[in-house]
């Protein structure tokens, strides 16, 4: 019996070898490991059944040595063994594409997520990638799926050398607290913040000529977010629509895909109510020289709930110049090198491109200015932490009271509390049903938002692609 299974391991073995000759000879010799190779025989690629939708940009990440292949979807939860097939376009003189398997992990990694909000979503934005070779110059990525398939352009991403703060925006969605928006960017700015990236799905009237205002400055960038298309006909029917059941509208994949468009050397994601200070001094000051030249790849600024008194939705901005603090140390936020962050969430860095890197506490606070601050039951303290860098804080809140007269020509509009409840009642409603709803606002609360405003919603653009 034991010559039976040497003579069988042998035989196994010679297949194995003639395979990967015969393989080398039908120019495989792109693939770059055994186990790659041996996925060919034993994993299965996702098909034109499966539901998936690709954002319209492959990137190819050369803060990375060698560069990585990077493609972002919104997808069903993938099995361990599925991967995208790929045909990858190089620019050479007459050369054949190539054709890889390219596997994928969730941006949030796990899927299903145990969060409650994601409780019954179907959808989960997910990162592919693959190892390239330093030489090559991609020009498209083709997505085969069965006999589906759709064509990705590419984008070329390096290390950040441009001094600067930009600050991502996770898409904006219903949003109607436009005194927000001017403390936020007349804040950043004073901290060294040169550009400000907006996914814009919906706001109000009032707000969007906020945003226009700023990005006729050239400050702001609006990127349009649109709802997501319609899965291929034949498909469709078997699943939810994706805006209905996609959790917090895929903002992993939005600030991701943010960060890889940073230009400047420090990044971060800040939500419109979010303002991160150093003890002292600027931000850009301070990150610079906590992270350049160390291990440093992201600080972690520590959450505080701030109130205002007046509160600034009376467009009068004097209490920002003697905040007062509620302190609940999660969820934090953080700002990051942006030459070196590779994944993030949420609320800390995933990965660095550089595994070395770590995360360091910051000697500063995360200023967050909620609508409903005022009601968390924490014990209120003052603390030294302004929103200015400066000692000039009534020169800012004049600036800010005369850029909103600016904005709405000396009209100013009253504030109004209606659309941010009706959300929050449509998100109670969605998280008390007895079967789980994935809290998925953009889709299941359309119809009651629409009720009570106006919206300025996003232009219809191709940004997310399905196969056809």
């Amino acid at each position: 019996m034991t010559d039976v299974q040497r003579y069988k391991g042998v035989l196994i073995s010679l297949i194995f070898v003639v395979f990967i000759f015969y393989a080398y000879e039908l120019d495989f010799g792109y693939l770059e490991s055994v186990g790659e190779l041996l996925s060919i025989v034993t994993d299965e690629p996702v098909n034109g059944s499966f539901p998936i939708t690709f954002y319209q940009s492959a990137y190819v990440d050369h803060r990375f040595d060698p560069p990585r292949l990077r493609i972002f979807t919104i997808n069903k939860c993938l099995k361990n063994n599925q991967f995208l097939l790929a045909d990858l376009h190089f620019n050479k003189n007459n050369s054949a594409p190539v054709r890889k398997n390219i596997y994928g992990i969730p941006l949030n990694r796990k899927c299903p997520i145990n969060y409650i909000e994601q409780e019954g979503c179907v959808y989960n934005p997910y990162t592919f990638s693959i190892v390239l070779n330093r030489n090559e110059d991609l020009s498209k990525v083709t997505i085969l799926l069965g006999s589906r398939k759709v064509e990705l352009s590419v984008q070329k991403i390096y290390k950040k050398s441009t001094e600067g703060i930009t600050v991502c925006l996770q898409p904006v969605y219903y949003y109607s607290q436009w005194q927000n928006i001017v403390l936020y960017i007349e804040a950043w700015r004073a901290h060294g913040a040169t550009r400000f990236i907006v996914y814009f799905h919906s706001a109000t009237k009032e707000t969007w000529k906020v945003l226009e205002y700023y990005r006729d400055l050239g400050l702001i960038e609006i990127k349009s977010w649109p709802g997501y298309p319609s899965l291929p006909v034949d498909i469709a029917y078997k699943y939810p629509r994706i805006d209905d059941s996609v959790f917090i509208l895929s903002y992993f994949m939005a600030m991701n895909i943010c960060i890889l468009d940073i230009k400047t050397t420090i990044g971060t994601v800040a939500d419109f109510d979010e303002v991160m200070v150093p003890t002292n001094g600027r931000l850009l000051d301070y990150a610079a020289k906590e992270m350049t030249g160390t291990k440093a790849g992201a600080l972690i600024f520590e959450n505080h709930y701030v109130s205002f008194t007046p509160k600034i939705y009376s467009a009068n901005f004097s209490g920002v110049g003697s905040p007062k603090f509620k302190i609940l140390a999660w969820p934090s936020k953080y700002v990051f090198n942006a030459s070196t962050i590779d994944i993030a969430q949420v609320h800390v860095p995933d990965s660095f491109t550089d595994s070395s890197m770590i995360s360091k506490k910051a000697d500063g606070a995360l200023l967050h200015f909620r609508y409903d601050a005022e009601s968390k039951n924490l014990t209120t303290t003052e603390k030294p932490f302004r929103f200015f860098p400066d000692d000039e804080h009534s020169t800012h809140i004049k600036n800010m009271e005369d850029t909103a007269q600016k904005i709405f020509k000396g009209v100013m509009p009253k504030f109004s509390s209606k659309p941010y409840d009706t959300l929050q009642e449509c998100v109670n409603k969605i998280m008390k049903a007895e079967d789980k709803i994935c809290v998925s606002t953009g889709g299941l609360c359309k119809a009651e938002m629409d009720k009570v405003e106006d919206w300025v919603y996003a232009k219809s653009e191709p940004l997310f692609l399905i196969v056809t």
